[in-house]
């Protein structure tokens, strides 16, 4: 190789050594910032799951308590960023685990990102597709998709649906996350009085379950409860991926500057 040709190689190396180090700082300083502002629902969730503790909807026949049909609806959400380290075909081979022995017209696959959709195209698997997640819009996603499964899950075009997404453990650590989102049986399962009072401690709240004035139909109120219900497990879900998002891209890039440093 001549010196000029040399020379060349080391200058472009330089320069796409100090890139890659730039995009990795870039990715640790999003996963750190998200991770301050990141919310949670515990208290909210507490309170919620309350409510059902006095009102009794596990026995509404209603397709959003109970599975009604054998279609099972698989939600996969993928990341549209690049330097990911094959986080996305985890996700994906995740969901299609999830498939079992049922056939594909018992299927239906709902796809969050274009390069989920991409991979699942080139397969000819049919889905329905929805746009990545971005980190500005992440509330009003949840509640495009919430509108969705929900109707989905009433007209019988589903019946049990669960979603498939990555979670992150830590900042270097990344795992595939499955949980059931609909229908939500396990949410209206009545707890006795004495079961209250043993798990919560409430001695006083005792005398004030014993009865309960519901003005709304059971339907009603179980659709508006179900809808409450997956909108914030899907807001918390999304916030998930993007920090798993972030930080696969930073340890990936990081694992990239190690080998074009050496």
């Amino acid at each position: 190789m001549q010196l000029s040709e040399l020379k060349k190689e080391m200058g472009f190396n330089t320069e796409l050594l100090s890139l890659i180090e730039t995009l990795k700082n870039i990715a640790a300083s999003r996963y750190h910032a998200m991770e301050r502002e990141k919310k949670r629902f515990e208290q909210f969730m507490e309170s919620f799951t309350g409510f059902f503790e006095a009102v009794n909807l596990a026995g509404v026949d209603d397709p959003l308590v109970h599975v009604t049909t054998d279609m099972l609806g698989i939600i996969v959400v993928t990341s549209d960023s690049g330097f990911m380290g094959g986080l996305n075909s985890g996700v994906l081979k995740k969901a299609i685990e999830m498939q079992g022995d049922l056939s594909e017209d018992k299927v239906e696959l709902v796809v969050i990102g274009e390069k989920g959709a991409g991979r699942l195209a080139d397969t000819g698997r049919k889905f329905k597709f929805f746009k990545g997640i971005e980190q500005e819009t992440r509330y009003e996603q949840a509640l495009e998709m919430t509108e969705y499964i929900v109707n989905e899950v009433r007209e019988r075009r589903m019946g049990k649906v669960v979603m498939v997404y990555p979670k992150p453990m830590s900042f270097s650590q990344q795992v595939v996350e499955t949980f059931n989102v609909l229908p939500c049986a396990e949410l209206f399962e009545k707890k006795t009085k004495e079961e209250v009072v043993s798990e919560k401690g409430w001695r006083t709240w005792a005398s004030s379950m014993r009865q309960v004035v519901v003005e709304s139909s059971f339907s009603d109120m179980t659709e508006y409860l179900a809808r409450t219900w997956v909108t914030s497990k899907l807001y918390e879900v999304f916030e998930d991926s993007k920090l798993a998002e972030f930080g696969a891209r930073a340890i990936h890039l990081e694992g990239s500057f190690q080998k074009l440093e050496k």
